[in-house]
């Protein structure tokens, strides 16, 4: 348990965010066959089309007299498909890997700007290999497939591409050998450690360098299956609209990002209720899951709970540390309260 927090402790300053050290592109799906991987010129855009389709109601608590009547809602949706002569799709995106881990991009407190960037320097370490662990999670989440998301469901066969430049072959991984909710699987197989370090030289990185890396996923789903770009935020209105990029079918690149991200598999450890860990969760400050309506982390195991007890030299899981700084490299806003918003609490 956390002691009572001392008067002369680090606290989080009123202003403090961190820049992300993944860049994301956009993804675009492209449709071809298995017998295409390799070939350049044979994908085709897949485009989003409409679907106006008469549906029956199915809501729950629907008035007797209306449930005999279409269900206006499911009649005009957005839709994207392979076509009927085409098996695969192809998903590719790009990833930059920004370096300068740990040190603020905005913060007001010198002496909490200090003391961050001193801790995880020495969570690095001398030679950069204190970042391996995250290294290997995020290599291991591009070559499982992961940022495929329901593309990947029962895709007959999956391999992923990663190029490093246009000159070299690319490293190949059959992401069906790479587990989902394990990240010791293959894990010392050369092609993956090839692409840990690549993300670790990245990572430790000065001010102005980076790595660069191109990532095509080949699903083989069947002739004319359908496939499933990110879905938009529809407000005020209840029909599904679907993300494209002139013209092609397409997914976010926050949702790609999501999925590289999803290596907190670390949740239950100091959890104030320990938690059964069944599967990875993405490194967020609370363990958000909003697919299932759950956080992880609940006051005392959030971020930044640990993110003080580790600056303030108090005992915290290894485990932790990496969950702190996979959340540095998530980036964002993580400030607390500032003097005049603790005034206004404390005189409610």
């Amino acid at each position: 348990m956390n002691t009572k927090a001392k008067k002369d402790d680090i606290k989080l300053p009123s202003l403090l965010a961190f820049e992300r050290k993944f860049e994301v592109s956009d993804a675009l799906m492209h449709s071809g066959n298995w017998s295409d991987l390799g070939k350049q010129d044979v994908w085709k855009v897949i485009p989003i089309t409409k679907r106006q389709n008469r549906s029956t109601q199915s809501a729950y608590g629907i008035d007797d007299a209306k449930k005999s009547e279409p269900n206006p809602v499911a009649a005009d949706n957005d839709d994207a498909n392979l076509p009927m002569d085409k098996d695969t799709l192809r998903v590719s995106f790009t990833l930059r890997v920004i370096g300068n881990l740990g040190k603020p991009f905005a913060c007001n407190d010198r002496d909490f700007q200090s003391k961050i960037t001193d801790v995880v320097s020495r969570f690095k370490g001398e030679d950069g290999s204190g970042l391996e662990t995250l290294a290997l999670r995020y290599a291991y989440n591009i070559a499982n497939g992961r940022f495929l998301w329901r593309n990947r469901v029962c895709a007959a066969m999956v391999k992923v591409h990663v190029y490093f430049s246009e000159k070299d072959d690319p490293l190949e991984f059959d992401a069906t050998q790479y587990a989902m909710n394990d990240f010791t699987q293959k894990a010392d197989s050369p092609e993956l450690i090839k692409l840990k370090n690549f993300i670790l030289k990245g990572l430790n990185g000065g001010d102005s360098s980076f790595i660069f890396l191109k990532i095509k996923a080949y699903a083989k789903l069947g002739d004319g299956q359908h496939v499933f770009p990110s879905q938009e935020m529809n407000m005020g209105e209840k029909k599904k609209v679907l993300f494209q990029l002139q013209g092609c079918a397409a997914i976010h690149n926050v949702k790609i990002g999501n999925a590289l991200r999803t290596i907190d598999d670390w949740y239950d450890q100091k959890a104030s209720k320990p938690v059964k860990v069944e599967f990875p969760i993405a490194a967020e400050p609370y363990g958000s899951v909003t697919q299932i309506g759950e956080a992880f982390r609940k006051s005392g195991n959030d971020l930044y709970t640990l993110l003080c007890d580790w600056l303030n030299d108090k005992e915290i899981s290894d485990g932790n540390k990496n969950y702190v700084v996979a959340n540095l490299v998530r980036g964002g806003l993580f400030q607390g309260e500032g003097d005049k918003k603790k005034k206004e609490k404390a005189e409610e």
